[in-house]
C-alpha cells in the first residue's frame, strides 16, 4: 500500500514537471555559453601570465641583488608614482617614501634593473626612477 502511494505521488510529480517543460518550447543556444569566447580569454590569460613569467625571469637575471619575484612585484606595483612622455623618452617616477632603508635599496636595485633592460614605448626609450615626496 505504501509503495503504491508512492509509486502514485512519483507519476504525478512526473506529469506536473513534463508540463511545466513543455510550456517552456524547444531548447536553444544560451548566450551565456558561447565557448569561443571563453576559449579566446582563457588563451589571452595564459598568453599574459606566461609573458609576465618571461618578464620577471629576464627582470630577475638583470637584478644586482637577489629579490623574490613577490618582493619585486609588491615594492614597484603597490607604489605610487607618475609618467612623464617626452619627445624621445618616457620617464617613470616611483614614490620611494616611507620604505625602510632595506626596501629603499631593493626598490633602487630594481628601477636600475628596469633602466638596464633597455625598455622601450612606441620607440621610446623608458627610464625609470625614484622620487622621494615629502611626507
Amino acid at each position: 500500500m505504501i509503495l503504491e502511494q508512492a509509486l502514485k505521488d512519483a507519476k504525478a510529480t512526473q506529469e506536473k514537471l513534463s508540463e511545466q517543460a513543455a510550456t517552456l518550447g524547444p531548447a536553444g543556444q544560451r548566450a551565456d555559453r558561447d565557448f569561443r569566447k571563453q576559449t579566446i580569454m582563457t588563451m589571452r590569460t595564459l598568453f599574459l601570465e606566461n609573458l609576465l613569467g618571461a618578464f620577471m625571469v629576464a627582470f630577475l637575471a638583470v637584478l644586482p641583488q637577489k629579490a623574490s619575484v613577490e618582493q619585486v612585484l609588491k615594492l614597484l606595483f603597490e607604489r605610487s608614482g607618475s609618467r612623464i612622455e617626452r619627445d624621445q623618452e618616457v620617464m617613470y617616477w616611483v614614490n620611494a617614501t616611507g620604505l625602510s632603508r632595506a626596501n629603499r635599496r631593493v626598490l633602487g636595485d630594481i628601477v636600475a634593473g628596469l633602466s638596464a633592460m633597455g625598455l622601450g614605448e612606441r620607440g621610446k626609450t623608458v627610464r625609470v626612477c625614484l622620487k622621494d615626496l615629502p611626507p
